[in-house]
């Protein structure tokens, strides 16, 4: 089972609460050294999440007061997944996780009530990401086109990672306490775990269909019970889990975070994302 290590970037080093090698790291310095160490360590695989300022409590120079979204530091991201690309590819992989959260002072995935807005700002940054760096697109808004949006760029070469079963959760907790987002935003586009799990399935299908190179379940541990049907159901397209804050921030000793990889890996998972996957690397017997 593969692992993939998250990466937080912003304008400046800050603490995440997720540990002291969380954090989220100054995109010009501080991101790059970290993960040098994380491929000395033996790290294959880097999910990219870039933060602006503003979810950090910073003044922002370029919010928009018409259009609710912080639209001109869509190149920050851009620049710096360029510029870890440089370190991580080609012996390495670098994803980018593409969302409007970090951009929305609501929290929302996407501008509320604008879902034309919504996709013309992920396909350009979806473009304009892979131009600059060549990554993976990880898109996590649950947009109904967004996959398929996607994949009609650049001849469809790029690979896209889709978080095709992605929950309303109380595990992302420690994530939004870190950004700041208030309890209680309730978020239609993702999944209620009350849901069926036929519909559950026919999501993941859809995004498949859309062309998605790889399918990714958040939570990880409390969504198991789903990985071996949507790796039925999608034939030879990769299914992973995302093993998210709350889950990490339950985790004490190596002990517990090799179990959690080892029930993940029984299950099925093909990857597993999980912020302790540089401490996995050295204790598992593969």
């Amino acid at each position: 089972m593969r692992l993939i290590q998250p990466i937080f970037a912003g304008t400046q080093t800050k603490e995440t609460g997720l540990g002291e090698h969380n954090k989220i790291y100054n995109a010009w310095k501080e991101a790059g050294e970290r993960v040098k160490k994380d491929i000395d360590l033996g790290v294959k695989e880097f999910l990219l999440f870039y933060i602006p300022e503003f979810k950090l409590g910073e003044k922002s120079s370029g919010w928009r007061e018409g259009e609710g979204i912080d639209e001109h530091k869509f190149d920050q991201v851009c620049v710096t997944a360029a510029s870890l690309s440089q370190i991580i590819q080609p012996q390495c992989r670098l994803i980018v996780d593409l969302c409007l959260c970090p951009y929305t002072p609501d929290g929302h995935c996407n501008i509320t009530g604008n879902q034309e807005l919504t996709d013309r700002y992920l396909k350009q940054m979806a473009k304009d990401i892979y131009t600059a760096s060549g990554a993976t697109i990880a898109p996590s808004d649950c947009g109904e086109n967004t996959v398929k949006n996607i994949k009609s760029l650049k001849d469809g070469s790029i690979e896209v990672m889709s978080y095709s079963t992605k929950f309303r959760s109380s595990f992302y907790v420690g994530w939004r306490d870190t950004l700041g987002i208030k309890p209680g935003i309730h978020r239609p586009y993702q999944l209620d775990v009350e849901t069926k799990k036929g519909d559950i399935l026919a999501r993941a299908v859809k995004y498949r269909e859309d062309g998605a190179d790889e399918l990714l379940i958040k939570p990880g541990m409390t969504s198991i019970d789903l990985i071996s049907d949507i790796k039925h159901f999608n034939y030879n397209t990769p299914v992973g889990v995302y093993q998210t804050s709350g889950e990490w921030l339950g985790i004490h000793t190596e002990d517990n975070l090799k179990e959690t990889y080892q029930v993940f890996k029984r299950a099925g998972a093909d990857f597993m994302i999980s912020y302790g996957a540089r401490n996995l690397i050295n204790i598992i017997d593969e």
